[in-house]
């Protein structure tokens, strides 16, 4: 079997895979296949001309997963044109995030990015009117029962997920990085004028800018599905970076918040992916990390290293549990964590009972 540091390794260190037996190399694919990182692991191992040792039936896997990751890449610049077509001047700015701005600026980390929606940010006061145009030109959140519907539109930072009816691509669309339920939300227009940059006429943040959500997004969340995939996104993002993208960041930090979110990413890198930081921050990282609970650091660690049966360490379903409970946490003022678990039993034990549609509206009426 294999260990959840091989196979980090294989990513920093792709020699290490080079005395890999057949069998080990067997359990590397499944793994990377279900982290969604199979093409990127080929890409960076094509990259530095190291795809020789890669055994036959590897080397098939690895290249039908290239193939997928750039059709996905070329589906993702026709939608990014076809959302710039369909919103028009509905909304005073329209900004894609991760995978997608990733790969709409053609960066280090789209090497190999596949995707299962697109992440759009526009202002919440232009939400109503991008959600009527989208359904015009055929995308539709899809069915939800009153509660989770008013979940989304009240405590959520996005509205429910929006899939075209004949492209089948889903949409995320967002007017915050975090959900305003939690306290914490920031200043989304000052946010996105101080690191957007411009490509093909949509928008994008700055490489200081999608480090910082992205590790937001990580590390200030319930869900730790993807959360090697996305560990893998800020090495690469911050894999050779200088000073001026440190400093960008840290000015976040101080304008916006969340430099906890960044740190514990900075220091993963550092200790797990060998990523080199310049002196000074290295010396930030080391004197903030030592101010966060030591289980806290340790349970991110574990929760955002590959998740597999065929490893040693297995699926970490228990600390993954504790990891989602840590992210309701966050998100939710407590007395809104238990209303909202409470609603969500009793409601799940109703649909047991009479019907999975109980709660389903049968006409829908969208309001921000």
């Amino acid at each position: 079997m294999l260990s959840s540091q091989q196979v980090l390794k294989a990513f920093t260190q792709p020699e290490s895979t080079s005395s890999f037996t057949l069998h080990q190399w067997n359990a590397l694919v499944l793994v990377l296949r279900h982290e969604n990182l199979l093409a990127r692991f080929y890409l960076l191992l094509k990259k530095q001309g190291m795809t020789g040792f890669l055994p036959d039936n590897v080397q098939r896997h690895c290249k039908n997963a290239e193939i997928l990751a750039e059709k996905q890449r070329s589906v993702v610049l026709c939608e990014t044109h076809c959302l710039k077509q369909a919103i028009g001047n509905e909304t005073p700015f329209l900004l894609l995030l991760k995978g997608a701005a990733y790969t709409l600026c053609d960066n280090s980390a789209a090497i190999g990015r596949v995707y299962s929606d697109i992440d759009v940010l526009v202002p919440k006061d232009a939400i109503s009117n991008v959600e009527s145009r989208l359904a015009i030109q055929g995308w539709f959140s899809k069915e939800l029962d009153d509660y989770d519907e008013k979940y989304y539109r009240q405590w959520a930072h996005e509205i429910p997920p929006m899939q075209h009816g004949t492209r089948g691509t889903v949409l995320d669309l967002h007017h915050n990085l975090v959900p305003p339920i939690s306290g914490k939300s920031i200043d989304i227009e000052k946010f996105v004028r101080v690191v957007k940059r411009e490509v093909d006429g949509v928008l994008t943040l700055n490489d200081s800018g999608m480090f910082f959500h992205s590790a937001i997004h990580l590390f200030f969340n319930d869900d730790y599905s993807s959360a090697f995939r996305d560990m893998t996104d800020l090495w690469l993002l911050a894999k050779g970076q200088n000073d001026d993208f440190y400093h960008c960041l840290f000015a976040l930090h101080r304008d916006f918040g969340f430099e906890k979110e960044s740190i514990i990413a900075l220091h993963l890198l550092q200790t797990r992916y060998s990523l080199n930081l310049p002196e000074w921050v290295h010396t930030q990282v080391i004197e903030y990390i030592g101010e966060i609970p030591t289980w806290e650091v340790n349970l991110l660690s574990k929760v955002s290293e590959p998740k597999h049966a065929l490893l040693l360490s297995g699926e970490r379903g228990a600390l993954n549990a504790l990891a989602e409970a840590r992210g309701h946490f966050l998100k939710m003022p407590i007395g809104t964590l238990a209303y909202h678990t409470s609603m969500k039993l009793l409601r799940g034990m109703t649909k047991m009972l009479l019907g999975k549609h109980v709660f389903t509206k049968s006409s829908r009426e969208h309001k921000v």
